[in-house]
């Protein structure tokens, strides 16, 4: 399924870009569509910028400021971002209370940059005004004296100004002129569509448990605890564990037993294994089945090429090298957020090294190129048969594999 959002520029003085405001879109239309729910307009801006666009790549590493409810900011929404990448912007139609005003401050202190959208100089925010950042100003609803009663007002308490809906260079210049140091508006750019490819919950969780197999000190009961939450992933992981690739005469007990059998190797291998299967499912088996070919082949490589003890992220190069092919996205943005180490990353992207040397030999093979497989072979030290031998291997292997899948 597609999913859509906009993104604005935000700039400063020098014209030059500092931000972008992520607006919710439903579909190609570029407007807002005024009935759907605010909460849940935010929250679907968060879940698609983190998870499915990602944030670095929908910003360009740029800070992201983004419309939130004020129950959304009771619920601590906005604390899935770090606070150096993301402006907290309050709605104009937002209640002010004690409550909000403790919510604000708290966040203030964290480090997070507050904004007042749509600020027309209501009273009502004067008790969230100390911890505020910078006030939008509507230059669309406030003219002239409006957009000067409030700079006068509010510049000398230490804000920045953001003239937001600029139209026209007059507005542009008059904003200049009264001590704005932030624009937003048509004058500049329109808000731009982005789509992408949506990645389902039970994917996000996949990444969860991939991540955290790459820590230093995996957390077992981490792990337990995602895979609990879903059954479908429960019910996988019971399944892999009573298959004859890991036959145990032990009584499985819990989800953390099932998975100290395994040892985070193994659940590694097979959480993007399992990943990999669920993200193709729209397309053809064959991709599936190549992938997991190319990943039990440098599996079995890595060895020959001195990097043995790495083999399990030799299992990973080989079974994400179709990744951009399944997702329909650039290779970049779907490896930019995995905990591949950089080494890995740089090899899926053509830079030489080792892995990549691996990748290159493995595709060769499949090309039938047998003159640049031996000749990387010659490079490695490795005997043709024993590369021939190793690809045998790995399609009978991965034929039994599959149909445990």
């Amino acid at each position: 399924m597609e999913v859509f959002l906009a993104r604005q520029p935000i700039f400063n003085r020098k014209k030059k870009v500092v931000a972008y405001e992520i607006l919710y879109r439903n579909g190609n239309k570029n407007t807002y569509d005024l009935s759907i729910n605010g909460d849940l307009a935010t929250a679907s801006v968060v879940v698609d910028a983190l998870v499915n666009f990602g944030l670095g790549t929908l910003t360009s590493n740029r800070i992201a400021y983004i419309n939130f409810t004020r129950k959304l900011i009771l619920e601590d929404l906005p604390s899935l971002f770090a606070a150096d990448r993301l402006t907290i912007e309050l709605l104009e139609t937002a209640e002010v209370d004690d409550l909000l005003v403790e919510k604000i401050a708290h966040y203030k202190s964290l480090g997070y940059t507050i904004a007042l959208d749509d600020f027309v100089g209501d009273e009502r925010f004067d008790a969230v005004i100390p911890y505020v950042d910078i006030i939008k100003v509507d230059f669309l609803i406030l003219k002239s004296e409006g957009r000067k009663f409030i700079a006068e007002k509010y510049k000398p308490l230490g804000v920045q100004l953001l003239a937001e809906k600029v139209e026209s260079d007059m507005d542009y210049q008059e904003a200049l002129e009264w001590g704005y140091d932030l624009f937003q508006g048509y004058f500049f750019e329109k808000p731009i569509i982005c789509k992408t490819k949506s990645i389902n919950v039970t994917t996000f969780r996949y990444m969860e448990i991939l991540k955290e197999t790459m820590n230093e000190e995996p957390d077992f009961n981490h792990l337990a605890e995602i895979i609990r939450k879903d059954f479908s992933l429960t019910y996988k992981l019971l399944r892999l564990i009573n298959s004859p690739a890991f036959y145990t005469v032990n009584e499985i007990t819990s989800v953390n037993h099932a998975l100290t059998l395994l040892g985070l190797n193994e659940i590694r291998k097979w959480t993007t294994l399992i990943m990999l299967r669920d993200i193709s499912a729209e397309k053809p088996d064959e991709l599936v089945r190549v992938s997991l070919v190319r990943a039990l082949f440098a599996e079995k490589l890595s060895t020959f090429f001195g990097v043995g003890h790495r083999k399990t992220e030799a299992f990973l190069l080989g079974l994400f090298s179709l990744i951009d092919t399944i997702m329909e996205k650039p290779l970049f943005e779907i490896i930019e957020p995995l905990p591949l180490k950089k080494d890995l990353k740089s090899a899926m992207m053509g830079e030489p090294n080792v892995f990549h040397a691996i990748l290159k030999l493995l595709k060769h093979y499949e090309m039938g190129n047998f003159d640049q497989v031996i000749s990387i072979s010659d490079q490695y030290g490795i005997l043709y048969t024993d590369v021939n031998r190793a690809y045998l291997e790995s399609v009978e292997e991965a034929n039994k594999l599959y149909e445990m899948m």
